[in-house]
């Protein structure tokens, strides 16, 4: 958390054993909807240890619900260059204080002025 003071007074990441998920269910959930084919990857860990790394070429529905500030950040520093021209940006948590400073900081240094339509109470999503 050193690293993102913005995170610091939330204690979400506290709470791994509700909101962390098994790659079993995960992998569940994508057979369930029949999406699971041969290029289904699925990285398991922690979003500061695996999206850094992740080798990924190119993205074009790019799904982020990792409610910090960090999470939030990490993924899209490192996966929205990825995302294909007309591919989807969508974000859940984007009620979420931390989550939206993260999305706002980021368009904002990288001068992303593209509009993001509203989901629900708490996602957004915008097109490349």
């Amino acid at each position: 958390m050193k690293n993102y003071p913005q995170d610091e007074p939330d204690r979400l990441w506290t709470f791994n054993e509700y909101l962390g998920v098994s790659i079993a269910e995960v992998r569940a959930n994508f057979e369930r909807f029949d999406l699971l084919d041969e290029r289904t990857r699925f990285v398991e860990g922690s979003f500061r240890d695996t999206i850094p790394k992740a080798k990924v070429d190119s993205i074009s529905v790019l799904r982020l619900d990792g409610d910090l500030y960090e999470s939030t950040w990490l993924v899209l520093d490192h996966l929205y260059p990825k995302v294909s021209p007309g591919g989807f940006v969508i974000v859940d948590d984007y009620a979420l204080p931390t989550c939206k400073a993260a999305v706002d900081d980021f368009r904002a240094k990288h001068s992303i002025h593209l509009p993001f339509t509203t989901i629900d109470w708490s996602g957004i999503f915008w097109r490349k």
